[in-house]
């Protein structure tokens, strides 16, 4: 995708969140090896900084420009959002993480990709589907830099033993935290962006954080919960909301995924992370919506863990279980 314009959105001091200075040192550090491996009369070969999936490996060219790879893994927790983003530096972060019964499968996950640290881990709401495994991320032998969570007014601060388990885990941890601001800094050869909001009730979902991650043509947008009083607001402020791939909101629930939205977003790629409950996500009705401006819908029910790899050459996906959904 082209470059959009981001005119008409706010935009604070950048790199404000450490990591904007790491793919420099890392270019410095290569460049010192090459140097010594040249003059001793050795030979140099460079290995990745995170050890990615061996099908995910196998699409790079191993052309210097497309050896940048990225990749964005909706993991699969049931009802529930868990996303990590792995850029082409090892910077990592990890979005939400389902309920409390999943933190021990995520903990697995990022570990089984020889990931060793989370540089960012982002709370969106506190939802117990979000925030309850994250817990046991904090506590695992996974280093954590900064954790990022929405700020809610004093009056409406949860009293939900998820949260306080949370809350509890990150003092613990003695992790950096910071608040959702309009924010943006590096993710490697990318860029995350932080879109804070105006939002003041008990209703938790419409204090999600909304966070856009760009990588070469290529573009993310995760919503956590908001519904259509956020949507709409996104696009009222001229938010950078038009991306490729949209992780849609609420789990496909009926009140997002308004039109409005959707025409300023224009996903090209949408997946919805739901499992088998009571509400009956995704709605028929917004999956009708987002048939409107794509087929390329994918579920975390149906297709399980989810990634897309990102590379100078465009995107490609990999399902643990099946293709695209083609009906609700």
């Amino acid at each position: 995708m082209a470059q959009r314009s981001r005119q008409g959105f706010k935009k604070s001091k950048e790199n404000k969140f450490p990591g904007g200075t790491k793919s420099f040192i890392a270019v410095l550090a290569v460049i010192a090896a090459a140097l010594i491996g040249y003059f001793i009369g050795g030979d140099f070969t460079t290995s990745p900084t995170v050890n990615t999936p061996d099908d995910a490996q196998s699409e790079t060219s191993g052309t210097a420009q497309s050896s940048q790879t990225a990749q964005v893994h909706f993991i699969n927790v049931g009802q529930g959002d868990c996303e990590l983003i792995v850029a082409d530096d090892g910077t990592t972060m990890l979005i939400d993480a389902g309920e409390s019964e999943y933190g021990a499968t995520v903990v697995d996950y990022i570990k089984s990709l020889g990931i060793t640290r989370l540089d960012y881990v982002v709370g969106t709401h506190p939802h117990s589907d979000h925030i309850g495994g994250l817990k046991d991320v904090l506590l695992s032998d996974l280093d954590v830099g900064v954790v990022i969570t929405p700020s809610i007014p004093d009056e409406y601060t949860p009293t939900t033993k998820s949260y306080e388990r949370f809350i509890d885990a990150v003092a613990q941890k003695g992790c950096e935290v910071s608040d959702v601001t309009d924010e943006s800094f590096d993710m490697g050869s990318g860029r995350i962006t932080v879109i804070d909001t105006e939002y003041s009730s008990d209703n938790y979902n419409n204090y999600s954080a909304v966070i856009l991650f760009e990588f070469g043509e290529n573009s993310f947008l995760f919503t956590g919960d908001i519904e259509k009083t956020i949507e709409k607001q996104l696009v009222e402020n001229d938010a950078p909301i038009d991306v490729d791939v949209l992780k849609v909101a609420h789990h496909g629930s009926s009140t997002s995924s308004c039109f409005d939205f959707l025409d300023a977003v224009t996903p090209e790629y949408c997946v919805i992370e739901c499992g088998d409950s009571s509400y009956n996500h995704p709605n028929p009705d917004t999956v009708t919506r987002l048939k409107a401006y794509t087929q390329n819908i994918y579920r975390t029910d149906n297709q399980g863990n989810i990634v897309f790899t990102c590379t100078a050459d465009g995107l490609s996906i990999t399902c643990e279980k099946g293709e695209e959904d083609e009906a609700a």
